[in-house]
């Protein structure tokens, strides 16, 4: 009999270390923070602009908080309540949020959720992904100008041909200030970036990229041909 329960209990124990604990290994996956994503994507669908809000006048500037696995999908996505801009109070002294429209915000997430990305290797282990990836919205495709014609290009981190990232100002870093910074900008017909304003983001950081957006180099954008100018947004993370 007690040859019966030590051999019950030896079985017990083997079982015990060599049986896989498949919670802690599901709490081993590491997610890295990756910043704004548009520029990684090896797939990056554009959203439609939803057919409700055509002639509206309606749109903004969506961030997309995503989760990628390790091959590289999409796995959650969920778009921010407000604008990636800000607009100022009447006074001018503070800045307020501006709320998005629902369905532009939908229309975001469906776009982000069809994006594909390479996996990502930490010390050779596939990992997983959270980052932003930020739609512009903008109600009509082309617009004229005086000054020419000119198009809407979304975000543009990733067309650069040269995109220096911006210095971190040291009293930003003294108080902890991090985050997304994003700046609008104006591209003319040679690709050089002729005006930089940053619309969002903590005012520490805003000067330094506004900076660094004008030192960001892209080539000509043609149109039937034509090089015309092109507005869009460069996006930068700042991260202590």
């Amino acid at each position: 009999m007690k040859a019966f329960f030590s051999i019950c209990i030896g079985i017990l124990f083997t079982f015990a270390i060599f049986s896989p604990d498949t919670s802690a290994q599901n709490a081993g996956v590491k997610t890295i923070n990756g910043g704004v994503l548009n520029g990684k994507a090896v797939s990056l669908p554009k959203p439609e602009y939803p057919s409700a809000l055509r002639g509206s006048g309606v749109g903004g500037v969506v961030g997309v908080s995503v989760i990628i696995d390790e091959s590289g999908t999409v796995v959650s996505a969920e778009a921010d309540l407000s604008d990636q801009r800000v607009r100022k109070t009447e006074d001018g002294s503070t800045t307020e949020p501006i709320p998005l429209d629902p369905m532009l915000r939908e229309a975001a997430e469906n776009a982000a959720r069809q994006a594909l990305f390479s996996p990502t290797l930490l010390n050779n282990a596939p990992v997983r992904i959270k980052g932003k990836i930020i739609y512009n919205f903008v109600s009509g495709d082309t617009q004229d100008t005086t000054a020419g014609k000119s198009i809407a290009g979304g975000v543009l981190n990733g067309r650069a041909s040269s995109l220096p990232p911006p210095a971190y100002p040291a009293a930003a870093k003294a108080v902890g200030a991090q985050g997304s910074v994003s700046v609008q900008i104006t591209l003319d017909e040679e690709g050089n970036v002729v005006s930089a304003v940053a619309v969002s983001g903590h005012p520490l950081l805003r000067a330094a990229s506004e900076k660094a957006a004008l030192d960001a180099k892209f080539a000509p954008t043609l149109l039937s041909g034509q090089p015309v100018k092109v507005s869009g947004v460069l996006t930068y993370y700042f991260v202590p």
